[in-house]
């Protein structure tokens, strides 16, 4: 069972820092008041680089350090649409809500085996 967050903001982790990422930071800008950026992950070392230093957050190259470290409420999945379904999972199994961009999988099973695992660590996913 989740308990609502009432006494500190909701923390956010981002992983893929590139094109649609832009929209989930500006919303989380606008809504600073209930959301904190606790850490950002991309696999290209420039791009993840000038985001930690825009950011003022802790960058990581691999998803499963960053959500150990961390421990964020919420992972926002901004990452090519073929590794959502790896991500989900490994937020899932990390105890971390899953926001994913569309498509959610580009394969049947791998939106089947995110919603699984999603349902068994008893977080949420938001498509």
């Amino acid at each position: 069972m989740h308990i609502a967050i009432q006494d500190r903001k909701i923390h956010i982790a981002i992983i893929g820092c590139g094109r649609i990422s832009k929209n989930h930071f500006g919303s989380i800008e606008k809504h600073a008041e209930n959301f904190e950026l606790v850490a950002v992950c991309d696999s290209n070392a420039s791009t993840l680089k000038a985001h930690t230093e825009q950011y003022g957050v802790p960058g990581y190259a691999r998803l499963e350090e960053m959500l150990q470290t961390e421990k964020p409420d919420i992972l926002a999945i901004c990452t090519p649409s073929g590794l959502h379904a790896d991500q989900a999972v490994i937020a899932a199994r990390n105890g971390v809500h899953v926001i994913t961009e569309k498509p959610m999988a580009t394969r049947w099973q791998d939106g089947l085996r995110m919603v699984k695992a999603c349902d068994e660590a008893r977080v949420r996913m938001f498509v």
